[in-house]
């Protein structure tokens, strides 16, 4: 078995894993969609939606991306087998956050002091945990434990439904619940993760190094500003439209972003996995024909995702999404197609990753968002809703095309343009026909996607195939085909 292909069962079997987990997590997430929408009033939603939003762009600048840099780190370190530097490592890396914990407490307690900010305890607490979540999460990645991430994240949305559900349904909290149930999730995603890989034995306070956290802070930094801008990308729109409309519109923008939501959390999966093995190889004599080869596979496997929830949301949307949202449903096509293009940068961005080229990543983010809020200031009073889908749409095509162009000089990476040209045309098609709303152009709309799907994952699905049968055989022999194949268990 060459190395390109021994890459490639390496991808699919982390993907596999972490699929297990991330699947099960989305798929509950959005079975509490029908409860926000029926229990809790637009503008109530949109205000704790609003909040999250700025808590998500809080935690990367709180933690200093030491969240992306201990998983880098780890990766080198596991492949060494060192285990003096990954206690160094993981000390180092977990006292700067108590440090952390302790200063954002403190400053907490200020601030609600001082302004008496409606759930500023709850927000505070929710800070905290997720924080320290993020980080037990990234060195499970680094460790190489997959699966026990995987597990973490389904305890961690059993647990967030199961506390909506009994405060929303058994007691009529308001959104408040939202931030409580993400508080409880949290703090047993952490809890799991500590006794499942012992992570208290890793910690050393004697190996707590000031050299290695210079190292850190080197890598961590420029990924701070990078995160400021995706959060600038992604939800300033929701900011702005609360400003120039109100809030009510936000939680309908809210309830659109839901859906384009489930790509990238599926797609949050294979980025893992993506930057896992990217980086574990970057240096291997065959990276470029891996790269290359992997990155049409994904784009094609995405392309699908995306035009199946298109195509299957007009026979579910009004069953699951309260009538005071129903307006959501005509910009999801939009926001669909802007985080499908942002897939693509995303590939790209994990070659930076790999490089350990944070400060390109920086850079290109903060072009886009510099983009994203002109055009949303020139257009969202005329445009409404619309105006954040477009300026979205159009930050990451730009974003992706800058990124395209320049990690050329790392790796030579090639897109297939017919491809790419095909799947923007029938998603082209898909929408109009979604948009029209009529049953039976709904069921030739799904069957024509699934047909098409089929067409450009052919060899997708038969690498799956594959790894399947190389997963549950112990041995296996492979003709130059690799059409045959002959089974030998032990």
């Amino acid at each position: 078995m060459n190395v390109t292909k021994k890459n490639n069962i390496e991808y699919y079997k982390n993907t596999f894993i972490l699929l297990a987990g991330k699947l099960s997590t989305q798929f509950i997430s959005f079975l509490l969609l029908p409860l926000f929408t029926a229990k809790l009033s637009a503008s109530n939603y949109g205000y704790v939606d609003l909040i999250q939003t700025y808590i998500s762009l809080l935690i990367p600048i709180l933690i200093i991306r030491f969240d992306s840099a201990v998983f880098r780190f780890l990766i080198e370190e596991r492949k060494s087998k060192n285990q003096n530097n990954l206690e160094k490592l993981i000390t180092t890396v977990l006292y700067s956050i108590l440090a952390i914990c302790i200063f954002v407490i403190i400053i907490g307690i200020i601030l609600n002091t001082i302004f008496n900010i409606k759930y500023g305890v709850l927000i505070v607490i929710n800070i905290i945990f997720l924080m320290i979540s993020n980080i037990f999460l990234q060195i499970a990645r680094g460790l190489g434990k997959n699966i026990n991430y995987s597990i973490s994240c389904v305890i961690t949305t059993i647990v967030n439904l199961i506390i909506n559900i009994i405060l929303i349904l058994g007691y009529n909290f308001d959104s408040s619940s939202i931030l409580i149930s993400s508080i409880v999730s949290n703090f047993a995603c952490a809890i799991y993760l500590q006794f499942s890989i012992k992570i208290n034995k890793l910690i050393k306070l004697k190996k707590y190094d000031i050299k290695l956290l210079k190292q850190l802070l080197k890598y961590s930094l420029p990924m701070i500003p990078n995160g400021l801008s995706w959060w600038i990308v992604n939800v300033s729109d929701r900011t702005l439209i609360s400003l120039f409309i109100n809030t009510a519109m936000n939680g309908i923008y809210s309830i659109s972003c839901k859906f384009s939501g489930i790509l990238n959390n599926v797609f949050a999966i294979f980025s893992m996995s993506w930057q896992e093995t990217v980086s574990l190889h970057i240096n291997d004599k065959d990276i470029n024909i891996f790269i290359n080869q992997l990155f049409n596979k994904i784009l094609s496997i995405f392309a699908s995702v995306s035009l199946l929830i298109i195509v299957i949301l007009p026979f579910c949307f009004n069953i699951i999404i309260g009538s005071e949202y129903i307006e959501s449903y005509n910009y999801i096509p939009i926001l669909i197609y802007a985080n499908f293009i942002n897939i693509i940068s995303q590939l790209i961005g994990g070659i930076y990753i790999a490089k350990k080229q944070t400060n390109k990543i920086m850079v290109t983010t903060i072009i886009a968002a510099i983009i994203n809020i002109i055009i949303n200031l020139i257009f969202i009073r005329k445009l409404k809703l619309y105006a954040a889908c477009i300026s979205t749409l159009i930050s990451y095509v730009i974003i992706t095309i800058y990124r395209y162009v320049d990690v050329k000089k790392y790796i030579d990476i090639k897109i297939d343009y017919k491809r790419l040209l095909s799947i923007t045309i029938v998603f082209i098609i898909s929408s109009c026909m979604y948009i029209y709303n009529n049953i039976y152009v709904s069921v030739i709309n799904f069957i024509l996607v699934l047909i098409y799907s089929l067409l450009i994952n052919g060899e997708v699905l038969y690498e799956i195939k594959n790894v399947i049968i190389h997963k549950f055989f112990r041995k296996e022999s492979i003709d130059k085909d690799g059409k045959n194949f002959k089974r030998r268990l032990k």
